[in-house]
Protein backbone atom coordinates (compact mmCIF):
# COMPACT_ATOMS: atom_id res chain seq x y z
CA UNK A 1 0.00 0.00 0.00
CA UNK A 2 1.31 3.46 -1.20
CA UNK A 3 1.97 5.74 1.81
CA UNK A 4 0.50 8.73 1.85
CA UNK A 5 2.06 12.12 2.07
CA UNK A 6 1.30 14.23 4.82
CA UNK A 7 1.74 17.97 4.43
CA UNK A 8 1.66 20.78 6.43
CA UNK A 9 2.05 24.67 6.76
CA UNK A 10 3.67 26.35 9.68
CA UNK A 11 5.33 29.67 10.16
CA UNK A 12 9.02 29.67 11.38
CA UNK A 13 9.55 29.35 14.73
CA UNK A 14 13.49 29.24 16.30
CA UNK A 15 12.67 25.63 16.65
CA UNK A 16 13.18 25.43 12.94
CA UNK A 17 16.41 26.72 12.88
CA UNK A 18 18.38 23.81 11.62
CA UNK A 19 16.25 21.88 9.82
CA UNK A 20 15.05 24.79 7.20
CA UNK A 21 18.43 26.14 6.50
CA UNK A 22 19.04 23.86 3.73
CA UNK A 23 15.73 24.82 1.99
CA UNK A 24 16.41 28.37 2.15
CA UNK A 25 19.68 28.14 1.18
CA UNK A 26 18.89 26.44 -1.66
CA UNK A 27 16.26 29.34 -2.54
CA UNK A 28 19.26 31.65 -2.22
CA UNK A 29 22.09 29.60 -4.60
CA UNK A 30 18.80 29.80 -7.11
CA UNK A 31 17.84 33.45 -6.88
CA UNK A 32 19.55 34.80 -9.60
CA UNK A 33 18.64 31.70 -12.32
CA UNK A 34 15.02 30.76 -11.26
CA UNK A 35 14.00 34.46 -10.31
CA UNK A 36 15.91 36.89 -11.66
CA UNK A 37 17.16 38.25 -8.68
CA UNK A 38 19.41 41.09 -9.54
CA UNK A 39 20.83 41.45 -5.64
CA UNK A 40 21.93 38.25 -3.58
CA UNK A 41 19.17 37.38 -0.73
CA UNK A 42 20.29 37.80 2.77
CA UNK A 43 23.04 35.00 4.01
CA UNK A 44 20.50 32.86 6.22
CA UNK A 45 21.56 34.31 9.83
CA UNK A 46 20.58 37.66 8.41
CA UNK A 47 17.22 36.46 6.99
CA UNK A 48 16.34 34.37 10.18
CA UNK A 49 17.66 37.75 12.14
CA UNK A 50 14.57 39.81 9.98
CA UNK A 51 12.14 37.34 10.67
CA UNK A 52 12.56 37.74 14.76
CA UNK A 53 12.71 41.79 13.89
CA UNK A 54 9.32 41.35 12.50
CA UNK A 55 10.41 43.27 9.04
CA UNK A 56 9.59 39.95 7.40
CA UNK A 57 7.09 36.78 7.90
CA UNK A 58 7.75 33.25 6.30
CA UNK A 59 5.56 30.41 6.09
CA UNK A 60 7.28 26.80 6.26
CA UNK A 61 5.94 23.65 4.10
CA UNK A 62 6.79 20.24 6.07
CA UNK A 63 6.19 17.26 3.88
CA UNK A 64 5.91 14.16 6.40
CA UNK A 65 7.79 17.11 9.00
CA UNK A 66 10.78 17.84 6.38
CA UNK A 67 10.77 21.44 5.50
CA UNK A 68 10.32 21.55 1.30
CA UNK A 69 9.59 24.93 0.76
CA UNK A 70 8.73 28.32 2.09
CA UNK A 71 6.62 31.92 1.35
CA UNK A 72 8.09 35.10 2.45
CA UNK A 73 6.11 38.44 3.16
CA UNK A 74 6.06 41.39 4.90
CA UNK A 75 3.60 43.57 6.43
CA UNK A 76 5.57 46.84 7.23
CA UNK A 77 4.84 48.61 4.03
CA UNK A 78 1.81 51.09 4.94
CA UNK A 79 -0.63 50.04 2.22
CA UNK A 80 -0.07 46.34 0.73
CA UNK A 81 0.97 42.99 1.97
CA UNK A 82 4.04 42.56 -0.26
CA UNK A 83 4.68 38.55 -1.39
CA UNK A 84 7.67 38.21 -1.58
CA UNK A 85 8.54 34.76 -3.02
CA UNK A 86 7.18 30.94 -2.88
CA UNK A 87 10.12 28.64 -3.46
CA UNK A 88 10.00 24.85 -3.48
CA UNK A 89 12.31 22.23 -3.46
CA UNK A 90 11.73 19.67 -5.95
CA UNK A 91 9.31 19.35 -9.17
CA UNK A 92 6.57 16.97 -8.24
CA UNK A 93 3.17 18.81 -7.71
CA UNK A 94 4.50 22.10 -7.53
CA UNK A 95 1.46 24.10 -8.15
CA UNK A 96 -0.40 22.40 -5.38
CA UNK A 97 2.34 22.48 -3.03
CA UNK A 98 2.19 26.37 -3.79
CA UNK A 99 -1.57 26.58 -2.72
CA UNK A 100 -0.47 25.40 0.78
CA UNK A 101 1.68 28.37 1.06
CA UNK A 102 -0.78 30.14 -0.55
CA UNK A 103 -3.88 28.95 1.43
CA UNK A 104 -2.34 29.57 5.04
CA UNK A 105 -0.82 33.23 3.84
CA UNK A 106 -4.59 34.30 2.96
CA UNK A 107 -6.26 32.58 5.84
CA UNK A 108 -3.60 34.11 8.24
CA UNK A 109 -4.04 37.43 6.78
CA UNK A 110 -7.51 38.08 6.01
CA UNK A 111 -8.21 40.75 8.19
CA UNK A 112 -5.65 43.01 7.22
CA UNK A 113 -6.73 41.98 3.62
CA UNK A 114 -9.75 44.34 4.44
CA UNK A 115 -7.07 47.61 4.08
CA UNK A 116 -4.23 46.31 2.13
CA UNK A 117 -3.78 45.12 -1.31
CA UNK A 118 -1.81 41.98 -1.86
CA UNK A 119 1.38 42.22 -4.33
CA UNK A 120 3.55 39.70 -5.92
CA UNK A 121 5.82 39.96 -8.35
CA UNK A 122 6.09 36.43 -9.84
CA UNK A 123 9.63 36.74 -11.29
CA UNK A 124 11.36 33.85 -13.57
CA UNK A 125 9.60 30.16 -13.17
CA UNK A 126 7.03 31.78 -10.30
CA UNK A 127 5.23 33.06 -13.99
CA UNK A 128 3.84 29.10 -13.68
CA UNK A 129 1.98 29.76 -10.56
CA UNK A 130 0.19 32.56 -12.36
CA UNK A 131 -3.56 30.71 -13.92
CA UNK A 132 -3.64 29.22 -10.03
CA UNK A 133 -3.49 32.04 -8.04
CA UNK A 134 -5.77 33.94 -10.18
CA UNK A 135 -8.27 31.49 -8.62
CA UNK A 136 -7.73 33.32 -5.44
CA UNK A 137 -8.94 36.80 -6.78
CA UNK A 138 -5.41 37.90 -7.78
CA UNK A 139 -4.70 39.53 -11.12
CA UNK A 140 -1.73 40.36 -13.23
CA UNK A 141 -0.03 43.07 -14.87
CA UNK A 142 2.58 42.18 -17.48
CA UNK A 143 5.75 44.31 -16.50
CA UNK A 144 9.03 44.52 -19.04
CA UNK A 145 12.46 45.61 -17.59
CA UNK A 146 14.03 47.30 -20.23
CA UNK A 147 18.27 48.03 -20.00
CA UNK A 148 20.68 49.62 -21.60
CA UNK A 149 24.13 48.08 -21.72
CA UNK A 150 27.02 50.20 -19.85
CA UNK A 151 29.96 47.86 -20.30
CA UNK A 152 31.60 49.68 -23.24
CA UNK A 153 32.05 53.76 -21.09
CA UNK A 154 34.56 54.66 -23.51
CA UNK A 155 32.79 57.35 -24.73
CA UNK A 156 31.35 59.80 -22.67
CA UNK A 157 28.29 61.81 -24.46
CA UNK A 158 27.52 58.07 -26.66
CA UNK A 159 24.14 58.38 -25.66
CA UNK A 160 23.22 62.51 -25.82
CA UNK A 161 25.61 64.67 -27.85
CA UNK A 162 24.90 62.72 -31.56
CA UNK A 163 24.04 64.71 -34.40
CA UNK A 164 21.04 62.79 -35.60
CA UNK A 165 19.79 63.26 -32.12
CA UNK A 166 20.35 66.93 -31.18
CA UNK A 167 17.44 68.68 -32.81
CA UNK A 168 15.12 66.16 -31.09
CA UNK A 169 16.98 66.80 -27.70
CA UNK A 170 16.22 70.67 -27.84
CA UNK A 171 14.34 72.21 -24.76
CA UNK A 172 11.42 74.54 -25.97
CA UNK A 173 11.96 78.21 -24.73
CA UNK A 174 10.86 78.35 -20.82
CA UNK A 175 12.20 74.75 -20.06
CA UNK A 176 15.44 73.93 -18.29
CA UNK A 177 17.20 70.64 -16.72
CA UNK A 178 18.27 70.40 -13.03
CA UNK A 179 19.90 67.79 -11.12
CA UNK A 180 17.78 66.84 -7.68
CA UNK A 181 17.96 69.25 -5.01
CA UNK A 182 16.07 68.24 -1.70
CA UNK A 183 13.83 71.39 -1.89
CA UNK A 184 12.15 70.05 -5.12
CA UNK A 185 10.98 67.20 -2.39
CA UNK A 186 7.04 68.15 -2.01
CA UNK A 187 7.12 69.13 -5.79
CA UNK A 188 7.72 65.27 -6.44
CA UNK A 189 5.79 63.70 -4.35
CA UNK A 190 2.78 65.48 -5.98
CA UNK A 191 4.16 65.39 -9.67
CA UNK A 192 4.50 61.80 -8.78
CA UNK A 193 0.84 61.17 -7.49
CA UNK A 194 -0.48 63.28 -10.87
CA UNK A 195 1.74 60.92 -13.33
CA UNK A 196 0.80 57.72 -11.22
CA UNK A 197 -2.55 57.91 -9.42
CA UNK A 198 -4.28 56.00 -12.88
CA UNK A 199 -2.27 54.28 -13.66
CA UNK A 200 -1.40 49.98 -13.78
CA UNK A 201 1.23 50.36 -11.06
CA UNK A 202 -1.24 51.87 -8.48
CA UNK A 203 -3.49 48.65 -8.70
CA UNK A 204 -0.52 46.59 -7.15
CA UNK A 205 1.18 49.64 -5.18
CA UNK A 206 -2.06 52.02 -3.74
CA UNK A 207 0.65 54.30 -2.66
CA UNK A 208 0.48 56.06 -5.58
CA UNK A 209 -2.72 57.07 -5.07
CA UNK A 210 -2.07 59.44 -2.50
CA UNK A 211 0.34 62.44 -2.18
CA UNK A 212 1.24 60.78 1.37
CA UNK A 213 2.01 57.52 -0.08
CA UNK A 214 3.88 58.92 -2.87
CA UNK A 215 5.93 60.70 -0.42
CA UNK A 216 6.43 57.55 1.50
CA UNK A 217 7.58 56.26 -1.97
CA UNK A 218 10.16 59.34 -2.35
CA UNK A 219 11.52 58.64 1.01
CA UNK A 220 12.46 55.12 0.19
CA UNK A 221 13.72 56.34 -3.18
CA UNK A 222 15.94 59.24 -1.47
CA UNK A 223 16.98 57.81 1.59
CA UNK A 224 18.52 54.67 -0.28
CA UNK A 225 15.80 52.01 0.74
CA UNK A 226 15.79 51.05 -2.79
CA UNK A 227 19.25 51.79 -3.74
CA UNK A 228 22.09 54.07 -3.16
CA UNK A 229 20.52 57.48 -4.44
CA UNK A 230 22.13 59.52 -6.95
CA UNK A 231 20.84 62.85 -6.58
CA UNK A 232 23.55 63.99 -9.28
CA UNK A 233 22.31 61.64 -11.89
CA UNK A 234 18.65 62.09 -11.25
CA UNK A 235 17.44 64.81 -13.58
CA UNK A 236 14.52 67.42 -12.92
CA UNK A 237 12.34 68.90 -15.83
CA UNK A 238 12.10 72.57 -15.02
CA UNK A 239 9.12 74.58 -16.24
CA UNK A 240 10.09 78.58 -15.75
CA UNK A 241 11.97 77.52 -12.83
CA UNK A 242 8.85 75.38 -11.44
CA UNK A 243 9.31 71.28 -11.39
CA UNK A 244 7.27 69.36 -13.87
CA UNK A 245 9.47 66.31 -14.43
CA UNK A 246 11.64 63.87 -12.71
CA UNK A 247 13.85 60.71 -13.97
CA UNK A 248 15.33 59.32 -10.60
CA UNK A 249 18.39 57.10 -10.55
CA UNK A 250 20.02 54.58 -7.79
CA UNK A 251 22.88 52.23 -7.78
CA UNK A 252 21.16 48.61 -7.16
CA UNK A 253 24.80 47.14 -6.80
CA UNK A 254 28.03 48.03 -7.79
CA UNK A 255 26.97 46.23 -11.47
CA UNK A 256 23.25 47.74 -12.18
CA UNK A 257 21.88 51.15 -11.84
CA UNK A 258 18.35 51.62 -11.97
CA UNK A 259 15.64 54.34 -12.74
CA UNK A 260 12.74 53.80 -10.50
CA UNK A 261 10.45 55.75 -11.94
CA UNK A 262 10.06 58.83 -14.54
CA UNK A 263 7.50 61.03 -14.03
CA UNK A 264 5.69 64.36 -15.96
CA UNK A 265 3.26 66.80 -15.50
CA UNK A 266 0.29 65.76 -17.90
CA UNK A 267 0.11 68.65 -19.76
CA UNK A 268 4.01 68.62 -20.53
CA UNK A 269 3.73 65.30 -21.87
CA UNK A 270 4.01 64.21 -25.55
CA UNK A 271 6.96 66.66 -26.69
CA UNK A 272 9.55 63.83 -26.01
CA UNK A 273 10.89 65.36 -22.31
CA UNK A 274 10.82 62.17 -20.72
CA UNK A 275 13.63 60.88 -24.01
CA UNK A 276 15.82 63.86 -22.99
CA UNK A 277 15.59 63.13 -19.27
CA UNK A 278 16.52 59.70 -20.19
CA UNK A 279 19.56 60.33 -22.65
CA UNK A 280 21.22 63.18 -19.80
CA UNK A 281 20.61 60.59 -17.29
CA UNK A 282 22.50 58.47 -19.12
CA UNK A 283 25.45 60.42 -20.28
CA UNK A 284 25.69 61.75 -16.55
CA UNK A 285 25.78 58.46 -15.14
CA UNK A 286 28.29 57.32 -17.91
CA UNK A 287 30.54 59.90 -17.09
CA UNK A 288 30.34 59.68 -13.47
CA UNK A 289 30.98 55.95 -13.61
CA UNK A 290 34.69 56.61 -15.93
CA UNK A 291 35.58 59.42 -13.54
CA UNK A 292 34.43 57.29 -10.17
CA UNK A 293 35.75 54.06 -11.41
CA UNK A 294 32.28 52.30 -11.09
CA UNK A 295 31.83 48.77 -12.63
CA UNK A 296 28.89 49.64 -13.66
CA UNK A 297 27.86 47.35 -16.65
CA UNK A 298 24.03 48.09 -17.25
CA UNK A 299 21.35 50.76 -16.88
CA UNK A 300 17.45 49.70 -16.39
CA UNK A 301 13.75 50.22 -15.72
CA UNK A 302 10.66 48.92 -15.03
CA UNK A 303 7.30 49.71 -16.99
CA UNK A 304 4.16 48.00 -17.58
CA UNK A 305 4.32 46.27 -20.86
CA UNK A 306 0.64 47.67 -22.03
CA UNK A 307 1.90 51.18 -21.52
CA UNK A 308 2.88 51.82 -25.44
CA UNK A 309 4.09 55.24 -25.04
CA UNK A 310 6.94 54.34 -21.38
CA UNK A 311 8.06 51.50 -23.69
CA UNK A 312 8.63 53.55 -26.78
CA UNK A 313 10.53 55.92 -24.31
CA UNK A 314 12.68 53.83 -22.90
CA UNK A 315 13.32 52.63 -26.67
CA UNK A 316 13.46 55.85 -27.82
CA UNK A 317 16.44 56.14 -25.11
CA UNK A 318 18.34 53.52 -26.97
CA UNK A 319 16.54 50.84 -23.90
CA UNK A 320 15.55 47.27 -24.97
CA UNK A 321 13.61 45.08 -23.39
CA UNK A 322 15.34 42.10 -20.97
CA UNK A 323 12.52 40.60 -19.79
CA UNK A 324 9.13 40.62 -18.77
CA UNK A 325 7.27 39.07 -15.72
CA UNK A 326 3.92 39.53 -14.78
CA UNK A 327 2.93 41.76 -11.43
CA UNK A 328 0.20 39.84 -9.46
CA UNK A 329 -1.93 41.87 -6.89
CA UNK A 330 -5.19 40.91 -5.27
CA UNK A 331 -7.76 44.09 -4.80
CA UNK A 332 -8.51 45.11 -0.94
CA UNK A 333 -11.52 43.11 0.40
CA UNK A 334 -14.34 45.56 -0.07
CA UNK A 335 -17.08 43.20 0.69
CA UNK A 336 -15.83 41.50 3.50
CA UNK A 337 -18.41 40.03 5.99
Amino acid sequence: MASITIYKVEKYNSSYYKIFSGVYNDFKINAAKDYNFELAPLDYDNFIKSIERGLLECLILFEDDIPTGFLVYTTIISESIELNIIHLIGNENINSRKTLLLEKFLEINKILMREKVVTYPMMGKQASFASDIEKFGFKTVNTSVMSISLKDLNYPGRFFAKENDSSSLKLPLGYSISNWKTSYFKDAAEVIHQAFKNSSDALFDSRFTSVNGCRDILEKITENIYGDFLPGITKVLLCKKNPVGFCFANLTNDKIANIPLVAILKKHRNHGFGKILLKHLCDNITDAAISGGWTLEELNASCDSDNIAAVNMYKSAGFTEQYSYLQAYRPKITNYC
